[in-house]
């Protein structure tokens, strides 16, 4: 039980990386700009501390998480806006 809401608060949090800028900014193009910088630099920090944890040279580890993800996020948001 305790690890489902550990995992359950993990999602809410990682959540409000990305979607806060919606909530806290008026247009979306604002949102959007900031939301991907933001996302872009927690990616950065997790991956930094994966490496750290896995041994893997930190700076090297933040930088493919940096990019993975970004290629990841990007795919995902052409493939919604060619579904929209």
């Amino acid at each position: 039980m305790v690890s489902a809401l550990a995992i359950a608060g993990a999602y809410i949090a990682g959540g409000c990386i990305p979607l806060g800028p919606y909530m806290l900014l008026a247009t979306a193009s604002a949102a959007l700009g900031v939301s991907v910088v933001l996302i872009l630099m927690a990616l950065g920090v997790f991956g930094y501390v994966k490496g750290h944890f896995t041994g893997t040279p930190p700076w090297r580890s933040a930088m493919q998480t940096v990019f993975i993800g970004g290629v990841a996020a990007g795919v995902a948001f052409v493939i919604a806006r060619a579904i929209a």
